[in-house]
């Protein structure tokens, strides 16, 4: 497989508006890269600009070290698989599977040969003679796997392509693209909006907002330990909690909700009086004693409780923000309590209110 690299890459469309800021990032030999983020963050589009179906407007992008600015798409040796699958619906799924390998003329004996191993990896084999219509979504997202598997590319593309399949459907088709990267060694780039598919499939994790990456990480990494708001604020379900606080004297923090007293080595040197932002995420919030509730304790009004099986979700309301702890399913907690929440002081994070970058000691 292969190396791409992307330096400097920049996307501007003609009306001004700017896609991609200034992608910088080299991606490993057989490596998974997920690109994560909001709708109009720019991750398709840099995902379109490697494929060759947008130009760049400054930067280089390279495969192996070759740039590839202005090399067709058919030339990149790359396949990309699609939302929507772009299957043609009047092929059966072997046709489909054969197309692209037809207009580079590859001989018909590898043709078949190709087509049969891919089936056989997909589990496609009793399917090859049906059409898309005959196929159910999971089925169809297979074939269109399989078509970028007999192309043998250097690089595979993937946009988005578990976003139109349920939710069951969506982690079946997840294990196998974990067990299709294990068995094929191969250089992804991977396109989504779920972090749930972000952190589970990327060996790296780029996180991008606006058209510019925020952080670049391993998935515990980027979990444990964000550079800033925004990537501590997306990944995680529910997502981290963040409070308004204060640096007091004697290295406290102080809030609506209480007043706490950080371990040594986590605040930096700051002033008194200055604003912080607080994160913890949800299960770092523990329910804490009353004879506990002067002792680094947060008091806040219960919300709303929502069951999910194995755990619970409770919201709560702080001053007019709202917080969320990962409990027990059991966990006593009904609609207006007031209830005294002990956050776990090493897995704070404290972040600047106006740049929303981590503040480290």
């Amino acid at each position: 497989m292969s190396t791409v690299t992307l330096s400097h890459v920049r996307k501007v469309y003609p009306n001004g508006a700017v896609a991609v800021e200034d992608f910088d990032l080299a991606i490993r030999d057989r490596e998974f890269l997920v690109l994560v983020g909001p709708s109009g963050c720019g991750k398709s589009t840099t995902l379109r600009m490697v494929a060759g179906l947008e130009e760049i407007t400054s930067g280089t992008i390279a495969i192996d070290g070759r740039v590839i600015n202005t090399l067709p798409p058919k030339d990149r040796d790359i396949a990309m698989v699609f939302q929507n699958y772009a299957l043609y619906p009047h092929m059966t799924v072997r046709e489909n599977m054969a197309f692209g390998l037809k207009l580079r003329h590859t001989p018909k004996a590898e043709i078949a040969k190709r087509i049969e191993e891919a089936a056989e990896v997909l589990g496609l084999q009793d399917y090859l003679t049906r059409l898309p219509k005959q196929l159910s979504g999971g089925q169809r997202q297979r074939v269109a796997l399989g078509r970028a598997i007999v192309r043998q590319p250097k690089v595979f593309l993937f946009d988005e392509p578990l976003s139109n399949l349920d939710a069951k459907m969506r982690v079946e088709m997840r294990e196998e693209i974990h067990r299709l990267h294990l068995r094929l060694n191969a250089t992804i780039l991977y396109v989504t909006h779920d972090q749930t598919e972000a952190m589970t499939l990327g060996d790296r994790i780029v996180v991008m907002e606006s058209g510019n990456i925020r952080q670049v990480a391993d998935p515990v990494t980027l979990y444990n330990d964000p550079d800033n708001r925004f990537s501590a604020g997306f990944i995680g379900t529910p997502p981290m909690n963040f409070l308004q606080m204060t640096v007091g004297e004697n290295g406290t923090l102080q809030g609506a909700a209480g007043t706490l007293l950080p371990p040594k080595g986590l605040l930096p040197d700051l002033p008194i009086g200055k604003p912080i932002i607080l994160g913890i995420r949800p299960e770092d919030l523990i329910d804490a004693n009353e004879s506990d509730a002067s002792a680094n304790t947060l008091t806040a009004t219960v919300d709303i409780v929502e069951q999910m099986g194995a755990e619970a979700y409770v919201h709560f309301a702080i001053d007019g923000t709202r917080i969320t702890a990962r409990t027990a399913p059991n966990w006593s907690a009904r609609h207006g309590e007031i209830k005294t929440l002990r956050p776990k002081l090493d897995k704070l994070c404290l972040f600047d209110p106006d740049s929303g970058n981590r503040l480290r000691a």
